[in-house]
């Protein structure tokens, strides 16, 4: 398993910062060529230090809403690269509201963001697994898309879209040996979880905050993105290949429970 991932190429995008960030770490370390999207990270994703990664990991930043930026990030993943076998959706924005409390505005940017760049990773991606002959997506979902809390509303909604969108590929590309799968986390430490902490946690340390919030977590502590990066890379493996348009819960036990 050290290197079940030689000579994968795999496009990630979101994959500068928290979750995306982990998997692309640990698919390299198992011997994936990876390359990232990511948005301009030096507003409020303070853990994506891209001078740490490899020199030979490509890194793009932009809008993943936008066709002409991903197309052209996959087309230039695909020249340095010579192909595609992975794709790897785990882009997000999480803001809250209520549909009466959020403006039209910020719910077509969480669409844009959680759902239509998953879209559009695929639709540019998807011709050149294809043309290897099958290969693996993997989007991260959330465990809101499945359950809810108040306040979500275009959170939530966005990545029940993501869902069933994994379901229309596990279906549609499945002739073509290309898998389509999703995992949907519980509270993770990621910058948004981090944002959130700050925004409710009414002046306390984010280590308290999370603490109480790990009281409704059946595990009882709050999960770590390596830990989702190993179900998205046991997904993208081989080990996982009679799997397709299947969801992975990796909450701690949340969804398990009668309410948050």
């Amino acid at each position: 398993m050290q290197r079940e991932f030689e000579g994968k190429c795999v496009f990630i995008m979101g994959g500068t910062t928290g979750i995306g960030r982990a998997a692309a770490e640990l698919l390299a370390e198992r011997g994936a060529r990876v390359a990232l999207f990511g948005s301009d990270v030096s507003a409020d994703q303070a853990d994506a230090n891209l001078d740490a990664l490899p020199e030979d990991i490509p890194v793009f930043i932009g809008d993943g809403s936008q066709s002409a930026e991903v197309r052209a990030a996959v087309e230039r993943t695909v020249q340095q690269f010579g192909g595609l076998d992975i794709l790897i959706n785990s882009a997000a924005v999480h803001p809250y509201g209520t549909a009466l409390e959020t403006p039209d505005h910020v719910w077509d940017r969480v669409m844009g963001v959680n759902v239509k760049s998953a879209y559009l990773t695929a639709h540019f991606g998807l011709p050149h697994l294809i043309a290897r002959g099958g290969g693996a997506i993997v989007n991260v979902a959330s465990n809101q898309g499945s359950a809810n809390t108040a306040g979500l509303s275009a959170y939530a909604t966005s990545k029940g879209a993501l869902l069933a969108f994994t379901r229309t590929l596990a279906i549609d590309f499945g002739m073509h040996n290309i898998r389509a799968n999703s995992v949907s986390p519980g509270p993770i430490d990621t910058p948004l979880l981090r944002i959130a902490a700050e925004k409710f946690g009414k002046g306390r340390d984010r280590q308290a905050v999370y603490g109480e919030w790990s009281e409704s977590v059946p595990i009882r502590r709050i999960g770590m993105p390596r830990e989702i990066a190993e179900v998205i890379a046991f997904l993208a493996s081989d080990r996982a290949s009679y799997v397709t348009g299947a969801d992975y819960a990796a909450d701690g036990g949340l969804l398990a429970k009668l309410g948050f």
